[in-house]
């Protein structure tokens, strides 16, 4: 483990198009974990078990905006950025916040065919002309979820050759806004409004209003056949970057001496969309329910936010601890082994990195 002792320099930094980042930058500063109300010797047990999964790439743990201690296996290095898989929808769900705060998205209840006239086809079915926006923010657009099918459903989208009208004439298996079901095109579809509200790529748009305001770069982002950023996956950030989204959602918004988020848009986008009955479990992530592009649940009783991607990238957020975990970890696995991983992550969290809080 290294203790690191880092704390936010809120600085905008010199951004570099590379494979990595360099080293002696940083985005956090220096203290003890002493100081922060964490005992070393039982968060160490976290990096050593950490280590000894094998899949494990990455793993970063803030307390009251420091950074107590990190540590990178498998050829990872704080400065080589990684891919974050769904976390890559908590980020799109803020870039969206912001286009909607902004008035380039009028309204979360904009109905999605309108950006998307071109894909109107004939005998097409009529329920889809009541897709929102909304819809897409919380996975109720009434189609099959990607996981079908050993995710047949998600590499059917993926190997078209044109994802939003793929997307677009997809059948729907329920009414929209009826029942939650995951599908990464319908983020990728949110990235396709983006892009038409507001006259420029979801990339330069994020830049320009939150990543270059945070002082990060998005290091890698795919794009589709005709271009436009992959709504939902495939982002790669450094580990430390992914933990400062959760920072400026645990400052309401506000990072870098600058309203960045509208602090509304904090709240609304984790604000629940399901209602789950509880007690449901996912391993030690229990009382789980869906947000607008974030997940809602606990871990060892203590309520938390976070962004959640395949294989265990996670961006994982307690509030009343004032604590953020990040973990990268080997995403090109099948799903019952990224289950496994998932699950060993949030056993890390829920044994050591949370006993080792000595004052919450």
């Amino acid at each position: 483990m290294k203790i690191i002792h880092l704390h936010p320099l809120f600085l905008i930094l010199f951004i570099v198009s590379c494979e990595d980042h360099p080293d002696e930058q940083h985005l956090w500063n220096s203290t003890t974990p002493y100081e922060q109300g964490i005992d070393p010797q039982i968060l160490d047990s976290a990096f050593i078990v950490a280590e000894n999964t094998g899949f494990i790439d990455g793993l970063v743990v803030i307390r009251n905006g420091f950074l107590v201690a990190e540590d990178y296996y498998n050829g990872y290095r704080r400065s080589k950025p990684h891919i974050i898989a769904s976390v890559s929808k908590s980020v799109l769900s803020v870039i969206a916040g912001i286009a909607l705060y902004r008035g380039d998205i009028d309204s979360l209840g904009k109905k999605i065919l309108e950006y998307f006239p071109e894909y109107i086809y004939s005998g097409i079915d009529t329920r889809k002309y009541q897709i929102t926006i909304r819809h897409l923010l919380t996975m109720r657009m009434g189609i099959r979820d990607e996981s079908e099918d050993n995710y047949g459903v998600y590499w059917g989208l993926y190997s078209s050759p044109n994802w939003i009208k793929a997307t677009i004439e997809s059948p729907l298996v329920f009414n929209p806004g009826e029942k939650m079901r995951y599908n990464t095109f319908q983020t990728h579809l949110l990235s396709g409004i983006i892009t038409k509200a507001t006259q420029k790529s979801t990339l330069k748009y994020g830049k320009e209003f939150l990543f270059d305001p945070m002082g990060i770069d998005v290091d890698e982002w795919k794009q589709d056949p005709q271009g436009i950023y992959f709504g939902g996956n495939e982002m790669y950030f450094t580990p430390q970057e992914v933990a400062l989204f959760g920072y400026l959602y645990l400052n309401h918004g506000f990072l870098n001496g600058r309203q960045i988020v509208p602090s509304a848009w904090v709240d609304s986008s984790l604000s629940p969309s399901t209602n789950n009955t509880h007690p449901n479990a996912w391993g030690a992530f229990k009382n789980y329910n869906y947000a607008h592009l974030w997940w809602l649940g606990q871990i060892n009783g203590k309520d938390m936010f976070m962004g959640y991607g395949y294989g265990g990238q996670f961006l994982v957020v307690f509030p009343e601890l004032d604590l953020i975990v990040v973990s990268t970890a080997n995403y090109f696995v099948d799903p019952e082994i990224s289950t496994i991983q998932e699950w060993a992550i949030f056993d890390i969290i829920s044994k050591y990195i949370l006993p080792s809080i000595t004052d919450g």
